[in-house]
C-alpha cells in the first residue's frame, strides 16, 4: 500500500499484507523504503514467516510431570501430576484410580517458547476407562484443557467438558469435545504451561483410567487445526523475493515515464 498514488518516495512506508493459501493465516509487515532501493527500481528482498497450523496429539503417561513445569495452583488435592507426550509415550503403567475428592493433572513436556495461540476452537479429549457399571453409571467425567500462568503456576481453563457416562460392559474410549471457554482467550505467553485436568464425580466408585500410549490403553488429548505447534510454531517461511515487486515496480516506474514525457510535452 503506497500513501502517494503511483510513486515509490524515500521514507515511505510499504505495507504488505501476507496470506497462507487456504486464508487461515495473515500478517501485514510494513517496510521503510530507503533510497537506495528507490534507486535500484524498488527492488528489494523480505522474508516473511507464518505459523503452519496442524493439530497434535498429546498422549497422558504413567510418568511424573518435568520438574520444570510448575504446579497447577488449584487448591485441589492432586492423586496425579504426571507427563503427556507429543505424538507418543511410554511407562510401564496401564491405569490409575481416579477418586471423586481428586483430580488427576497431566502436564505437557514443556512450557511456551514463545507467545503463541491456538485460537478459540475446541480440543478433543480420548479417555480411555474400564467397564461402566452400577454406581458409575449416570456420573460425570469432566476434562478441563488449561494453561497454566509461568511461575505461579495459577490455572486458566482454556476448553472444557462434562461427560455423562452411561453403562458399558468393557474396557471403552470415550470421544469428548471440549468446547472453547469463550471467557478467555487460548493465547499463551512465554513460560506458560499446558496441562490437563481430569475430574470424577462418584462418592461410591472411582474410575479407572488407562493411560499407557498404546493401542488399547491410550488416552490422548488432541489440539485443534488451528494449533500453532506449540511449544514453538512451526513456521512457514514466504520469500517475497525482488522478482515478486517486478510487476509492481515496473508498473509504478512506466506511469512514471509517462508522466515525465507529459510534462515535456507541454
Amino acid at each position: 500500500m503506497l500513501r502517494h498514488g503511483i510513486d515509490i518516495v524515500t521514507g515511505e512506508t510499504l505495507q504488505l499484507d501476507v496470506r497462507s493459501p487456504d486464508g487461515s493465516q495473515s500478517k501485514i509487515v510494513e517496510f521503510k523504503i530507503s533510497p537506495e532501493e528507490v534507486n535500484e527500481g524498488g527492488r528489494f528482498d523480505y522474508n516473511i514467516t507464518l505459523p503452519v497450523p496442524n493439530l497434535q496429539t498429546w498422549y497422558l503417561t504413567p510418568e511424573n510431570k518435568s520438574g520444570d513445569a510448575p504446579n497447577a495452583n488449584d487448591s485441589r488435592t492432586h492423586a496425579k501430576d504426571n507427563l503427556m507426550h507429543k505424538g507418543s509415550g511410554n511407562g510401564t503403567g496401564e491405569y490409575f484410580d481416579l477418586n471423586y475428592t481428586k483430580v488427576a493433572w497431566f502436564y505437557a513436556d514443556t512450557g511456551a517458547k514463545c507467545g503463541l495461540g491456538f485460537g478459540d476452537n475446541p480440543w478433543k479429549a480420548h479417555i480411555r476407562t474400564e467397564a461402566i457399571e452400577d454406581d458409575e453409571v449416570g456420573h460425570n467425567l469432566t476434562v478441563e484443557i488449561c494453561r497454566l500462568e509461568k511461575g505461579t503456576g495459577n490455572v486458566t481453563v482454556l476448553a472444557s467438558h462434562t461427560e455423562q457416562l452411561t453403562a458399558v460392559g468393557t474396557k471403552h474410549l470415550w470421544n469428548i469435545t471440549c468446547e472453547d471457554n469463550e471467557s478467555t482467550t487460548q493465547d499463551f505467553s512465554t513460560g506458560d504451561w499446558l496441562a490437563v485436568r481430569l475430574s470424577w464425580d462418584c462418592p461410591t466408585d472411582e474410575l479407572q483410567i488407562y493411560y499407557k500410549a498404546e493401542a488399547g490403553n491410550d488416552s490422548y488429548i488432541e489440539s485443534p487445526s488451528t494449533d500453532p505447534g506449540y511449544p514453538i510454531p512451526e513456521l512457514s517461511t514466504l520469500i517475497l523475493f525482488a522478482s515478486g515487486l517486478l510487476a509492481l515496480v515496473g508498473y509504478v516506474l512506466l506511469e512514471r515515464d509517462k508522466r515525465k514525457r507529459k510534462n515535456k510535452n507541454r
